[in-house]
């Protein structure tokens, strides 16, 4: 029987952004609109602060993102020591969401005790150049994965899917099979009202479902987990993703969680500090 985390990251482990709601990038998929739900904490003390509180209420941790410069990166720079204070001092684990920071950068990220690092991965320049705005992204997921690495992060993959042709997306998921990677989130499209795709539609359960079995032929020691940015709904998809394909899946919808092929564990946070 296959054994499946589903992973709830709930209030316990929020998200904040260090550039409050706005995103000097705007990538066409997003426009920067997430980073409204996210806690605002636009200065190092203000990121401390609510870190303090999250301590004292018995938190996790948190994903640190915000919007992304012209150059593809969350400049995150200026709040390494104040990242460096809220580990020594709580318990809290950090996922960081850092879009593609250059290699002299990788060391002091790393040193701040972030744990977890979770990087796009674009699955084709076209795709980057076009709805990431970065160019050579793949050169840039390539330098910023092995950097970060060889600094000692931990570093997930995050594959997202239906931005392009399917047959894009399975090429992409072969290339990244050939780093072998030890693990990887799967996200997909979902259009987001005022952004340039708005009228694109969802990316479609076939598409997911055949672009997770190529994963999981070429990357079959992989941990495989379909995360938060995905089409709901679907719990007939998740179901048999649950029971054939994945070892972790974010909020699944509680139809899918009815099986006898499965058994089921419940893991409060966010994925990426589990894989």
């Amino acid at each position: 029987m296959r054994k499946v985390s589903c992973y709830r990251p709930g209030p316990r482990f929020p998200s904040i952004s260090v550039t409050g709601a706005h995103c000097g990038l705007g990538c066409p998929h997003c426009a920067g609109h997430p980073l409204g739900a996210m806690l605002p904490a636009e200065t190092p003390d203000r990121l401390c602060e609510i870190a303090g509180r999250l301590a004292d209420g018995g938190a996790l941790g948190f994903l640190l993102s915000g919007g992304c410069s012209v150059d593809g990166i969350i400049h995150i720079e200026e709040y390494l020591d104040a990242i460096k204070t809220i580990k020594s001092t709580t318990d809290l684990k950090i996922n960081a969401h850092v879009g593609f920071p250059r290699s002299g950068d990788a060391a002091k990220l790393v040193g701040s005790g972030i744990d977890s690092f979770s990087i796009t991965y674009p699955m084709s320049d076209r795709i980057g150049k076009e709805s990431l705005l970065v160019d050579d992204a793949m050169a840039r997921y390539r330098e910023t994965r092995a950097t970060l690495s060889d600094a000692g992060a931990k570093v997930i993959p995050h594959a997202l899917l239906g931005l392009g042709s399917l047959q894009e997306d399975i090429r992409g998921i072969e290339l990244l099979g050939e780093d072998h990677p030890k693990s990887l989130v799967a996200i997909a499209f979902i259009p987001l009202k005022g952004t340039l795709l708005e009228a694109k539609p969802p990316t479609p359960e076939a598409h997911i479902i055949e672009s997770l079995k190529v994963a999981r032929d070429v990357m079959p020691e992989a941990k495989i987990v379909l995360g938060c940015m995905r089409p709901k709904g679907r719990p007939e998809m998740e179901r048999f993703l649950i029971e054939n394909i994945l070892d972790g899946i974010v909020m699944p919808a509680s139809r899918a969680l009815d099986s006898e092929n499965a058994s089921l564990e419940v893991v409060e946070g966010c994925c990426a500090i589990h894989l």
